[in-house]
């Protein structure tokens, strides 16, 4: 197994040995946001094209559903209101 992220410098404690807290921070990638043109798969063959920027999720906004499990715990962050959901005005 090889890290992600090889620690930069080899004299200092390497990172899988680190506390959380001395880490450097870091995003990760995750599925709650993905545009791009139509054409992109086509002509790139891939979902996202060449041109990649970031779009910045905080706390639960980014939370994936990718098992029934997840659902499950989905249910249980807006019932005890750790994570809550958008109103959704319906204008007739």
């Amino acid at each position: 197994m090889t890290s992600v992220m090889p620690n930069p410098n080899e004299t200092e404690t390497p990172w899988h040995s680190s506390p959380y807290q001395a880490l450097p921070k870091i995003h990760v990638q995750n599925a709650s946001l993905e545009i791009a043109k139509c054409s992109v798969p086509v002509t790139t063959k891939t979902i996202s094209g060449r041109k990649i920027i970031p779009f910045i999720t905080e706390k639960y906004e980014g939370f994936d559903i990718n098992l029934p499990e997840d659902c499950l715990l989905a249910e249980a962050l807006v019932e005890s209101n750790l994570a809550t959901l958008p109103k959704i005005i319906i204008r007739t």
